[in-house]
């Protein structure tokens, strides 16, 4: 019964050493390599916000792709996929109705890639918050009121693009996003002798996005 024993200790220990040195040969960065990113992007903020009037009924909208930029770090893991911390901003304004839109997204991503040569294909999803900004005019007995409020809005969505190596380090990817955003309404707060305008949706929407990024890979 022991020398049983012994031999499939023995077998199990000879299958598991080869297992063990490949390991080590491995360079660690090809299990674990940090990389940072960033780049330029276009959201589409149509049917987002609205100022409506009840007593006026009066409607408008900020529409229209609006450019933005980004940057993320993070770490490739196993060579085929990466987690990553993205920062981003974008500005829209409309000029004529006094309405401006900041955002300020903050997202933990993933991505899992799928290589073809220099060539890649990645797919993945977003989740995070976002800080939503809202700035609109108002005019109360011919006084100009600059209003502005912030919210705190959740965000997830997914995403899917391909990506070129320039080398060892460097790489381009181009990749298109869909993020749905808990909107929150914003309201002028009552100033005297205003009307009651309710500005954006309380509800969920999807927030389109199209993006180019360099990266730098360790």
């Amino acid at each position: 019964m022991t020398v049983k024993i012994t031999k499939t200790k023995t077998l199990l220990l000879a299958r598991l050493l080869p297992l063990f040195f490949i390991a080590l040969a491995v360079p660690a960065r090809a299990v674990v390599s940090p990389f940072i990113r960033a780049g330029v992007d276009f959201s589409k903020l149509n049917a987002i916000e609205s100022l409506r009037s009840d007593e006026t009924g009066w409607k408008d909208k900020l529409d229209g792709w609006d450019a933005g930029y980004f940057a993320e770090v993070g770490l490739k893991l196993l060579g085929s996929h990466s987690l990553g911390v993205e920062a981003g901003y974008v500005k829209a304004k409309d000029s004529a109705a006094g309405l401006e839109k900041e955002q300020i997204p903050l997202l933990l991503n993933y991505r899992c890639l799928f290589g073809l040569g220099p060539v890649s294909l990645f797919i993945g999803a977003s989740a995070g918050m976002m800080s939503d900004r809202m700035g609109w005019r108002e005019d109360v007995n011919s006084i100009t009121h600059d209003l502005k409020d912030t919210n705190w809005v959740a965000l997830y969505g997914a995403t899917a693009g391909l990506g070129l190596k320039l080398g060892k380090h460097w790489g381009v990817d181009v990749g298109v996003r869909a993020l749905a955003v808990n909107e929150k309404e914003y309201q002028d707060g009552g100033l005297p002798g205003a009307e009651n305008y309710k500005i954006g949706k309380s509800e969920v929407y999807i927030r389109p996005n199209v993006r180019v990024a360099i990266s730098c890979h360790w």
